[in-house]
């Protein structure tokens, strides 16, 4: 994969969702939801785009997050991912850009997300649905790589979880936003399973 001084590019990106497994849960009397990580493909480098939660929300208020949302009776991860991604800030992503799943992160609601990681041609026009999302902001994958996040720990249900931060661009991306982010961060700088040694 990439070394630190390497400039990234979305192959980088794709091919670290291939590195090992993702880890998968199921746990009773959790429901099941999914999030987009959409990877914005521009021509100085992919970025992430992120979400604010509107500010009047019961949940989540204010908040950074990737579009998602609870899954529909008969959806998948993928399906529901890019139903809530249209949904919340009207951007249609074709199945074909989605490059895979990262590993699934448990919310303190009582949901098992799955993160699907797609394509993005960018730039797009967004239309935000305003009972849910207040503001967008883009993040190049460079600038979070540099960034050291911190972690605190929390348990939430009685299940201990390592909640990571990043503070970028006047924002503080956190909880289990935080720890999709790092998740694929660390895929990325992983040495990728096919290279030889």
């Amino acid at each position: 994969m990439t070394g630190a001084g390497d400039r990234l590019t979305i192959d980088d990106v794709r091919a670290a969702l291939v590195v090992g497994p993702r880890e998968e849960l199921e746990w009773e009397g959790f429901g099941r939801a999914a999030v987009l990580v959409p990877v914005l493909d521009r021509a100085d480098g992919p970025a992430l785009l992120f979400t604010v939660r509107a500010s009047h929300l019961a949940r989540h208020a204010g908040q950074i997050a990737f579009p998602g949302g609870r899954q529909e009776p008969g959806e998948d991860a993928v399906a529901a991912a890019l139903r809530e991604t249209r949904e919340e800030v009207g951007l249609v992503v074709p199945g074909d850009d989605v490059l895979g799943a990262l590993d699934d992160h448990p919310s303190p609601y009582g949901l098992i997300a799955t993160p699907v990681v797609a394509r993005v041609v960018w730039p797009a026009v967004l239309e935000l649905q305003a009972s849910e999302v207040e503001a967008t902001f883009v993040v190049p994958l460079e600038v979070l790589r540099r960034t050291t996040p911190t972690w605190e720990d929390r348990v939430t249900n009685g299940i201990a979880r390592r909640l990571h931060r990043y503070d970028v661009a006047g924002h503080s991306i956190w909880g289990l936003t935080g720890n999709v982010v790092r998740d694929l961060l660390l895929r990325i700088e992983a040495p990728a399973a096919t290279e030889a040694p």
